[in-house]
């Protein structure tokens, strides 16, 4: 595809003239609908600032701007692979045979987010089943005469009991996590990306993944 304009968009004029434009384009449309303006990181910094600077033409109730959600996505993804760095998880992978340890490794830097995303769809997978035959064990174990915990309260359990259960039960919420921030962009669920964004910004925090924590 060729740009849409021929300079760089890097700029407070190109970024106004942008919204410009689609609120024309919007108003043509539908008269009635608040334009949407989506964009990477840098983008997404100027568009907001021209927000906040001019709010009688470009403010919060007159446009509504997104940050992009590819680049939200890999910058989660990075963030669980140091989590999982060191924990054992490339190893599992590749003596499973689901992949070569190469590309394994690969999968802690996100070098690609498609295959990056399907492995991690295996693991909350792989967790969940380990966990629920774990749950039958000790329902199994209970008996009839004892009282028998909810599956949440016995992983709330579990976690305080166990660190290395508390470990992957963490991995596992990550990943939940992040795979709903994909499903709500999917089908256009606003309510749900804002409650997945919610839910992964403290680990841009705790990661040190400043400019998206911000």
């Amino acid at each position: 595809m060729l740009s849409l304009v021929k300079d760089s968009a890097n700029s407070i004029a190109m970024i106004r003239h942008s919204m410009d434009i689609i609120k024309k384009a919007v108003s043509h449309l539908n008269p009635h609908q608040t334009p949407v303006l989506t964009g990477d990181l840098p983008l997404y910094a100027i568009a907001k600032q021209i927000q906040w600077n001019m709010p009688e033409k470009y403010g919060e109730d007159c446009f509504v701007v997104l940050l992009g959600g590819l680049h939200v996505e890999i910058s989660a993804l990075r963030a669980l692979g140091h989590l999982l760095m060191g924990s054992g998880w490339v190893e599992a992978l590749t003596e499973a045979g689901i992949t070569t340890p190469g590309t394994a490794e690969s999968f802690l830097a996100v070098s690609h987010v498609r295959r990056c995303r399907h492995v991690h769809e295996v693991t909350v997978a792989v967790l969940h089943c380990l966990q629920n035959r774990a749950y039958s064990s000790y329902q199994a174990h209970c008996g009839e005469g004892g009282e028998v915990l909810s599956f949440d309260q016995w992983c709330a359990q579990q976690s305080l009991q166990q660190p290395l259960f508390a470990y992957w039960q963490t991995v596992k919420n990550f990943e939940l996590h992040i795979l709903l921030f994909v499903y709500s962009l999917r089908t256009s669920d606003f309510l749900l990306y804002i409650d997945s964004l919610t839910q992964l910004l403290p680990w841009f925090f705790v990661f040190d993944r400043t400019h998206y924590a911000r």
